[in-house]
């Protein structure tokens, strides 16, 4: 199961208060989907008690906020009183906070309904932010913390991340993040001491599924110093991370990090041992085919020394040679030259011989196009 998936999954099976395992047969359905379901089905519950929200949310405004306070920890509960809290201007929702006790606050925010609280969370003074979190990591209530990220205001986000300094907790927030397109932000904030903690969480923790997956949605600053930290790991975690991808077929995810290193950090990361071995390479191929990312792979072959480039070869020539077609059809040029550029002498019939058996229409279009290209003047003279 995808991790991504995983952590949607949990995410319901919490809302529906079930096991997570039994939400298994949903595996496999569209990611959006299965967020809009839970959405839904959040927004409904939250629903079918918000008349009687507001019935006490009009009441609470008659009394003084101790009072309410008093009455919220003693008589309502967090869980009515995250009801009443959404259906209050925030302002009164804000002093009525403010006189809380921390666990009881950090309690209410699991129970709030996202698309009600958005306006109060935003609200929310940094300090009160501040504490909530602190009370919500001790909790390892990381998908509330992660529902935060989204709609407080930056100067709180920024007291929040410089509190974290659980790498494990970092990783599972961002895993949990509703909105993707926020992780630039909240990993923008990181400093490197925490940055280099994810990255040791993820090792330490089983958390590199969470981390390759995440890694598709950073902006290509973020994707390279995240990358070269990485690549800074040794061989033995590198092995594993490539390991990881094959297993969980996060080729693209790697390959599109591996883009954004230096060249110092690329040269330590694509001539690991691991990557000579022939399931590995073969794993690597048929994801880049599935998922028409040629071009992320074909910028980092011309930098394998030849040791990893022949494994490399031998699946592109031999065990799927019909990749050649597909590559030559959807890569841009300039990238398939660096391939053939990068070809060992002794290479070149067998490369000749795959295109002339399997890719030989696209291969004459490719060749046409680049008719002047030295990169690929021995392979046409092979071809004829």
């Amino acid at each position: 199961m995808h991790i991504e998936t995983q952590a949607e999954l949990l995410k319901l099976s919490r809302l529906l208060e079930t096991d997570e395992a039994e939400m298994a047969f949903l595996d496999g359905q569209d990611l959006n989907a299965l967020a809009a379901f839970r959405n839904s089905v959040s927004s409904f519950f939250y629903e079918q008690h918000q008349d009687s929200y507001q019935r006490l949310a009009g009441i609470s405004k008659l009394v003084p906020t101790g009072a309410s306070a008093k009455l919220a920890t003693t008589v309502l509960g967090s869980v009515l009183a995250a009801g009443i809290a959404s259906e209050l201007p925030a302002e009164r929702a804000i002093k009525l906070a403010d006189k809380l006790p921390d666990d009881f606050l950090a309690k209410l925010c699991i129970h709030l309904e996202p698309s009600y609280s958005r306006a109060l969370l935003a609200a929310m003074p940094d300090k009160i932010v501040a504490t909530v979190a602190k009370a919500l990591l001790a909790m390892n209530e990381h998908i509330t913390l992660a529902r935060f990220v989204a709609v407080i205001q930056p100067s709180a986000l920024k007291a929040v991340t410089g509190s974290v300094d659980d790498g494990e907790a970092m990783v599972k927030i961002a895993l949990y993040l509703e909105d993707k397109t926020k992780l630039d932000t909240l990993l923008g904030l990181l400093t490197e001491t925490q940055q280099r903690a994810t990255l040791k969480a993820a090792t330490d923790h089983e958390l590199w599924p969470a981390v390759l997956s995440l890694n598709g949605h950073l902006n290509t600053q973020l994707r390279g110093q995240m990358g070269n930290l990485v690549a800074e790991q040794g061989e033995t975690v590198l092995s594993h991370i490539i390991e990881v991808a094959s297993d969980q077929q996060l080729w693209t995810n790697l390959l599109q990090a591996v883009n954004a290193m230096d060249n110092t950090h690329q040269q330590a990361v694509v001539n690991v041992a691991k990557l000579r071995e022939d399931h590995i390479m073969e794993s690597l191929i048929t994801t880049v085919a599935e998922e028409n990312s040629w071009d992320e792979l074909l910028l980092l072959l011309p930098l394998l020394d030849h040791a990893h480039l022949a494994p490399a070869l031998d699946v592109l020539t031999e065990r799927q040679p019909q990749t050649l077609d597909q590559a030559l059809s959807q890569a841009h040029d300039s990238n398939l030259l660096g391939l053939f550029g990068h070809l060992p002498e002794e290479e070149e019939p067998r490369m000749a011989k795959a295109l002339h058996s399997h890719a030989t229409d696209s291969w004459q279009a490719f060749a046409a196009r680049n008719s002047d290209a030295q990169e690929i003047a021995s392979l046409k003279a092979q071809l004829g």
